[in-house]
């Protein structure tokens, strides 16, 4: 028996779903990474609450990390270790 399109939902509307669904996953877990990548200027209480904000609303928490974390994180770590290589 072949299987019959369904005449609602057109094939586009699953790629572009799918297309979604793959950029926020993989700016989650990019964000994820880049939070435990900055543990060492984090605090242990900030760094627990950006992990839970970037995976209980991944595509906000994502977007928040890297709009309002990461910089603040990213020059409080070449401030304090200026031989390292940049995290960028």
């Amino acid at each position: 028996m072949p299987l019959e399109t369904n005449p609602l939902i057109p094939a586009s509307y699953d790629v572009v779903w799918s297309v979604i669904a793959a950029v926020i996953l993989v700016s989650t877990l990019s964000a994820a990474i880049s939070v435990v990548r900055h543990s060492r200027v984090v605090s242990g209480a900030a760094l627990a609450g950006w992990l839970l904000l970037v995976l209980c609303l991944p595509g906000l928490g994502a977007a928040a990390w890297f709009l309002a974390g990461r910089g603040p994180a990213q020059r409080e770590m070449e401030r304090l270790y200026p031989e390292a290589p940049p995290l960028r």
